[in-house]
């Protein structure tokens, strides 16, 4: 990967189509969506089926789309992929899908970027069924400490947004399966990295290392 400059920031989950180029940025992409000609050097890309987009009628549709678009080499990994009990296709329609998807991403040795909505019992289920070798990343998490807890101990790693930076999240979460992210909610990455250092006690230089040395194991990079 040609990198501009010194990286400081990952944001790990964004749809943000700009960033700063101290940032590796990894956009995600709805099944469907194509991958610009001109994007940054320090641009990386997710591809999943998100359960909101997903009907009965374009599950084939959508399967075909991802194929195409995983095979780019920067897409790095599979997700949105997961469950949503409150929007899109229910069911073993949904829990097929994400199948689907986690067997893709086992396949070309992604990682997959989780999107749950009281889903937790399905992907539970399905982290059995499937058996991963590559890290799950629950993006977005916003539940207890208590739950947080026991998803970490079932091997979870967490990509938290500033919605999700709790005292009581980070001191339930291994913080070298931790990582942070913008998501859709127009904050910069540095803004949410200085509230991750003021819960977790850690200062600029301990926080950004933390942080790109998980990105580096989750993705076999050397930043």
């Amino acid at each position: 990967m040609r990198l501009p400059g010194e990286i400081r920031y990952i944001d790990f989950h964004t749809h943000s189509k700009g960033g700063a180029d101290d940032t590796i940025a990894v956009r995600n992409l709805m099944a469907g969506d194509e991958i610009p000609d001109d994007f940054p050097a320090n641009t990386l890309f997710s591809a999943g089926i998100h359960p909101w987009q997903l009907t009965i009628e374009n599950e084939a549709q959508l399967k075909t789309e991802l194929l195409l678009t995983a095979s780019h080499p920067h897409v790095v990994m599979m997700g949105e992929a997961g469950f949503d009990r409150l929007r899109g296709a229910q069911g073993e329609v949904q829990y097929g899908v994400f199948l689907f998807q986690a067997s893709l991403a086992a396949e070309m040795g992604k990682p997959v970027v989780i999107h749950c909505v009281r889903g937790w019992d399905e992907l539970r289920r399905a982290r059995r069924e499937v058996k991963p070798g590559r890290p799950w990343v629950i993006h977005g998490f916003r539940g207890s400490g208590s739950l947080a807890a026991s998803l970490a101990e079932e091997g979870f790693w967490f990509s938290l947004g500033a919605k999700g930076l709790t005292q009581e999240v980070i001191e339930s979460v291994y913080h070298e399966k931790l990582l942070l992210e913008t998501d859709d909610s127009g904050l910069e990455i540095a803004e949410v990295y200085r509230l991750f250092e003021a819960a977790a006690g850690y200062d600029e230089q301990r926080a950004e290392s933390l942080v790109r040395n998980n990105f580096n194991s989750l993705l076999n990079f050397s930043l």
